[in-house]
């Protein structure tokens, strides 16, 4: 199997190569973040795993959408991403110009993406900005002490 490290955009986010008629003749791609790594197989499917350990990890089946935007955050853990920023890597849109419901769409993704993450990972709002991934420090017992927002 062979393992490609993801391009850049010009937004500096991850691009992964669009899917095509449902199948996609790429190689997956392996973003590496903190201390974890993050294989994303045809856009959606995610295998998240500690570097050292590839037999316990966190499998997260995403549409396209999700699977652009999860890719854009673990290449940026702990940094603020712009609306503008992900509704560009999202849905390919030019990030200076993204409007209200273009950003109402990306919540929604957003939103549905949170759910789906390992209790390790997080995605916090920057109120009228945008959105950070932050890295819970406990580990795997971050999940009893996780809260609905």
């Amino acid at each position: 199997m062979i393992f490609l490290e993801d391009d850049m955009s010009p937004t500096g986010l991850p691009s992964l190569p669009q899917e095509q008629g449902g199948t996609s003749g790429h190689a997956p791609v392996l973003i590496s973040f903190l201390s974890y790594k993050a294989l994303i197989f045809h856009e959606r499917f995610i295998y998240i795993f500690q570097r050292k350990q590839l037999t316990e990890g966190f499998q997260l089946h995403c549409t396209p959408i999700q699977c652009r935007l999860l890719a854009a955050f673990l290449s940026h853990p702990e940094q603020v991403l712009s609306f503008g920023d992900l509704a560009a890597c999202a849905f390919g849109l030019d990030a200076d110009h993204c409007d209200a419901p273009e950003i109402v769409t990306l919540q929604k993704h957003v939103s549905k993406l949170k759910q789906k993450l390992p209790p390790f990972l997080k995605l916090a709002v920057v109120k009228g900005h945008g959105y950070v991934l932050h890295h819970r420090q406990e580990g795997h017992k971050a999940e009893s002490n996780h809260t609905s927002e």
